[in-house]
């Protein structure tokens, strides 16, 4: 018998959920301070930093990359809310990815790593340090550990591919 990759079944999960599954996972809070952080000035329009990056991890990991498919993904996530519904027109996505600073990225890199390091258990440190190899933080027995922990290690992981 198999046991199930806990990544793969996460996976799944995003790719198959409509709307954006990283609103609920990187929050507008922690994205606020990154910007504030890094000085960065935005307009208040659709395709904010938050809805953008939201919607570009879930670009990222989706199977169908595009941008309108992106796209499809907002506008079903404003039809759950009862907002209005925008045009099916990618190209305010696009541009939007477009002014998404790297820095931004970085700095929530970080931010979310520092976030992993706060789930790990003091039973799976080092001496009680933690045993980061290349910037991540070790996590441990993935069979032991939190969905919470599970869902930011995605996170991150998307956040790396966007670098």
């Amino acid at each position: 018998m198999k046991i199930p990759n806990h990544i793969e079944i996460l996976l799944q999960k995003f790719t198959q959920s409509l709307g954006l599954p990283f609103r609920d996972l990187l929050p507008a809070s922690l994205i606020q301070e990154a910007l504030k952080a890094e000085k960065i000035q935005y307009r208040h329009r659709l395709f904010d930093p938050f809805v953008t990056l939201w919607t570009f991890l879930s670009q990222v990991l989706d199977s169908d990359k595009t941008c309108h498919h992106a796209v499809s993904r907002v506008i079903a996530w404003l039809a759950a809310e009862d907002a209005e519904i925008p045009s099916e027109d990618s190209s305010a996505y696009c541009q939007a990815r477009k002014r998404l600073p790297e820095k931004l990225l970085q700095r929530l890199l970080g931010q979310v790593a520092q976030e992993l390091e706060k789930q790990v258990s003091s039973d799976l440190l080092w001496c009680g340090e933690s045993s980061a190899v290349g910037g991540f933080p070790a996590v441990g027995d993935w069979r032991t550990r939190r969905v919470v922990t599970l869902k930011l290690l995605m996170v991150q992981l998307c956040l790396c591919l966007t670098l």
